[in-house]
């Protein structure tokens, strides 16, 4: 089944947590063997990935195809960025480090038609059957599907409960969020908690999904069990190293020359 057919990812998260993972090769391949998988999500990253907005709608393009529900993390959202990689099929937008509550509006703004929105209309995508859908069926579905995501990877935001009213899923970045609390990589520091334990509950009033990078099956399994409906698991990356280190390092220990 496409993307176009299958449920919204925030239809999905409502019956179950979704699992997905970082992109950071943007190949076609790569996203057809995730989807193989049976990853629900991949997040596209324009980020920290060697990521060009070209490559971004290869990759949204080959999700729909495979039906997997992919997303793309943008460093700096634009109008007309996020227009053409939500026409080329992506299914959210997530932006990094969100500090206002205005820039939650803006994202937003940017991924709605109007009333609710300033997005432009183009109908000569797949979503819009390249143009044969009605004009406001289309509007409502791609309005339906586009999932607004943001990351909370600061201390403070300036007004975090109208944040939440303009998002899908509040993304915790602990990692940053540890860096900017003064503390690299300590993510158990009581500055850090406490933030955390700050959007969980705004979200939680909002009613809006928490997500979060999950390092193990261990960390994804217990960010389930605190009601995290939105789960990254590694990338393909790490995927990839820790697949090939582990088999290099059994081929030249010593033991398995000595017996060869």
């Amino acid at each position: 089944m496409t993307a176009e057919g299958s449920a919204t990812l925030v239809a999905t998260m409502q019956d179950r947590p979704v699992i997905g993972t970082f992109l950071k090769l943007p190949r076609a391949e790569v996203v057809e063997v995730l989807g193989l998988a049976g990853f629900d999500f991949v997040i596209c990253d324009m980020e920290h990935g060697q990521v060009t907005e070209s490559d971004a709608r290869t990759v949204v393009r080959a999700c729909v195809a495979c039906g997997l529900q992919g997303i793309v993390r943008v460093p700096e959202p634009s109008p007309g960025v996020v227009n053409r990689l939500l026409e080329a099929g992506a299914a959210g937008i997530s932006m990094p480090r969100l500090r206002t509550a205005s820039e939650a509006r803006d994202l937003r703004s940017m991924m709605r038609f109007p009333p609710d929105g300033l997005r432009s209309i183009g109908k000569d995508n797949a979503l819009a059957g390249y143009g044969t859908l009605p004009l406001t069926e289309y509007m409502h579905r791609a309005d339906e599907r586009a999932a607004v995501i943001a990351q909370f990877e600061s201390r403070e935001t300036d007004d975090l409960e109208a944040a939440m009213r303009s998002l899908d899923i509040a993304f915790l970045g602990m990692v940053d969020l540890s860096i900017d609390c003064g503390v690299p990589g300590d993510i158990k520091h009581p500055d850090v908690r406490a933030r955390v334990n700050e959007v969980e509950e705004a979200a939680r009033h909002a009613g809006v999904a928490l997500g979060a990078v999950a390092g193990s099956t261990d960390t994804a399994r217990r960010l389930i069990a605190d009601g995290y409906r939105f789960i990254a698991l590694g990338s393909d990356v790490g995927f990839l190293v820790s697949a090939v280190t582990p088999l290099l390092a059994e081929i030249q220990s010593p033991d398995h020359q000595s017996t060869s």
